[in-house]
C-alpha cells in the first residue's frame, strides 16, 4: 500500500470517529427549549419543608416530571426520523479495506503469467460510494416525517399543560384536605365539650341514655372523618410530590393564583381552542403525515434507480491498474406478491383513522369546554351563596359571644357558632377552588396553559 493510500486511509478513520460524538446535552436541549419557553426555567432544586406556591409547583414539575421528558424523547426520535427520511437523498460513502488469500494453484505454478494475476495475497484499500432514488416513495416520505415531527411537538405541548392541570388539581386537593381536617378538629372538639355536658345532665338525670349514645356516635363519626381527611393530605401531598419530581412536599401550601373575573361563552373558548389547542394540531398533522404515507405506498409502484462507485487507494487484485469502477441498477417493480397492495391498503386505513381521531378530539374539546364552562358559572353564583353564609356565620358568632360575656349564654354556644363559622368558609373556600380549578381547566381546553399562568381567558 502507497503512502497516500495509507494517509488517505487515517483521513477516512479520523472523519467516521468523529461522527460517531452524540452531544446529548444538545440533544436534550431541542424539547426543553420548549417545554421552557412560557416560564423561567426552575434548577429542579427544592427544599421540602419551604413555603409553595402554585406556580413554583409548575415550574418544578415542567423541569422534574418524567413524562414531559419521555415526551420530549419522543418529539426527539421524530426529528431523527425526519433526518433518516432526507438521507435517502443523500449518498452512502464508506471504506472498505479488503484482504483476499488463496491457495496457490497449479495451473498458476505452471504458468508464470497467470500466477502474477492470481497471487496467494491480496490488499485492496477502496472507497465505495452509492446513492439509490426513488423519488415517487422517497419525497412522500420526507414529508411524512417531517408532519410527524410536527405532531410529537404539538403532542409535546399538550402532555405539558395535562401535567401541569394534575399538578394544579393535586394542589388544590391537598389545600381542601387540610381546611376540611382544620375544621374536623374544632368540630371534635365542641362534640367532646358536648359529650362531656351530655354525660353531666345523664348524671343529673336531665337527658336520657340514647341522648348521650347518638352524641357518642356523633363524635366517633367526626373522629373518622377528621382521620380519613388527615390521611388525604399525606396521599394527595405524596401525589403532588411525584408530579413535581421531588422526593418531599412538607412545607405549606400558599395558593398564590386566583381565576380573574371573567364571562366567557362557548363559542369565544372553542375559536381559542381551535387556533392553540396542541393536540388538535396533532390531529391535523396525523392526517398530514398519513397522506403523505399512502402517496409513498403508491410509490413503491413506480421504478427506482442505483448509483454505486467504487475508487480504489491502492490495489492488489486484478486488474491492479483499474481505479475505478461504478454500476448503474434500474428496479422496475413487476411482481411483489401483494406487499406493495397490502402497504396502499395499510395507508388508506390509516388515513381514515386519522381524520376519526381529529373527529373525535373535536367533539371532545366542545363536550369539555361545555361542562367545564357550566362548572365555572355554576361555581361562581355558589361563591355569592357561600359569602352571605359567611357574613351570617360571623354575625351568629358575634352574638353568641356577646351573649356568653353578659351570662345569658354559654360556652358551648359561642363554640357551636365557631363550627359553624367555620364550616361556612371551609364551604367558601371550597367553591373558590372550584372557580380556580375549574379556570385552569378551561385554559388547558383551550390550549393557553401555559407554566407561568400569564395567558388570559377574556374575550
Amino acid at each position: 500500500m502507497n503512502h497516500d493510500g495509507i494517509k488517505m486511509a487515517m483521513a477516512l478513520l479520523c472523519l467516521m470517529l468523529a461522527g460517531c460524538a452524540v452531544n446529548q446535552a444538545r440533544e436534550v436541549r431541542t424539547y426543553r427549549d420548549i417545554l421552557d419557553k412560557n416560564t423561567t426555567a426552575s434548577t429542579g432544586v427544592y427544599e421540602s419543608e419551604n413555603a409553595l406556591r402554585l406556580q413554583d409547583a409548575f415550574r418544578l414539575a415542567n423541569a422534574n416530571n418524567e413524562q414531559l421528558a419521555i415526551a420530549g424523547e419522543n418529539y426527539l426520535q421524530a426529528l431523527i426520523n425526519k433526518n433518516r427520511a432526507f438521507s435517502n437523498f443523500l449518498p452512502i460513502i464508506a471504506f472498505t479495506p479488503t484482504y483476499m488469500r488463496q491457495e496457490k494453484t497449479s495451473i498458476a505454478a505452471d504458468n508464470p503469467l497467470i500466477a502474477k494475476f492470481v497471487p496467494e495475497n491480496a490488499n485492496d484499500m477502496q472507497v465505495q460510494g452509492g446513492l439509490t432514488l426513488s423519488p415517487f416513495q422517497d419525497i412522500p416520505a420526507v414529508w411524512s416525517a417531517s408532519a410527524e415531527a410536527r405532531r410529537q411537538q404539538a403532542l409535546l405541548i399538550d402532555k405539558q399543560a395535562v401535567v401541569l392541570l394534575d399538578v394544579a388539581q393535586t394542589y388544590y386537593q391537598v389545600m381542601h384536605a387540610e381546611r376540611q381536617a382544620q375544621v374536623l378538629k374544632h368540630s371534635v372538639q365542641l362534640q367532646d365539650h358536648s359529650l362531656r355536658d351530655m354525660q353531666v345532665r345523664f348524671k343529673a338525670g336531665t337527658v336520657s341514655p340514647l341522648g348521650v349514645a347518638q352524641t357518642e356516635a356523633q363524635l366517633a363519626g367526626t373522629r373518622t372523618l377528621q382521620i380519613q381527611a388527615d390521611n388525604d393530605v399525606r396521599n394527595g401531598r405524596a401525589v403532588l410530590a411525584m408530579l413535581m419530581g421531588v422526593s418531599a412536599v412538607e412545607g405549606p401550601l400558599t395558593g398564590g393564583f386566583a381565576a380573574p373575573e371573567i364571562h366567557p361563552d362557548a363559542t369565544f373558548l372553542m375559536k381559542l381552542a381551535e387556533a392553540h389547542r396542541p393536540d388538535l394540531r396533532a390531529a391535523h398533522e396525523q392526517i398530514t403525515a398519513a397522506a403523505n404515507r399512502l402517496e409513498a405506498a403508491w410509490g413503491r409502484y413506480f421504478p427506482s434507480v442505483s448509483l454505486n462507485l467504487t475508487r480504489y487507494l491502492s490495489r492488489e487484485t486484478f486488474p491492479g491498474d483499474s481505479d475505478w469502477t461504478s454500476l448503474i441498477q434500474v428496479h422496475i417493480p413487476i411482481f411483489t406478491a401483494g406487499l406493495v397492495y397490502a402497504d396502499v391498503r395499510t395507508a388508506y386505513s390509516q388515513l381514515r383513522q386519522a381524520h376519526l381521531v381529529e373527529s373525535w378530539v373535536q367533539k371532545e374539546i366542545l363536550k369539555d369546554i361545555q361542562t367545564t364552562l357550566e362548572n365555572f358559572t355554576d361555581a361562581q353564583k355558589r361563591l355569592h351563596e357561600r359569602d352571605i353564609q359567611v357574613a351570617a356565620g360571623k354575625e351568629a358568632l358575634h352574638y353568641a359571644e356577646s351573649a356568653c360575656e353578659s351570662g345569658v349564654g354559654t360556652n358551648l354556644d359561642r363554640i357551636t357558632a365557631q363550627d359553624v363559622l367555620l364550616k361556612a368558609e371551609l364551604g367558601r373556600t371550597d367553591e373558590q377552588f372550584n372557580i380556580d380549578i375549574a379556570y385552569l381547566r378551561l385554559l388547558r381546553f383551550t390550549g393557553m396553559m401555559t407554566p407561568d399562568l400569564k395567558t388570559s381567558l377574556k374575550g
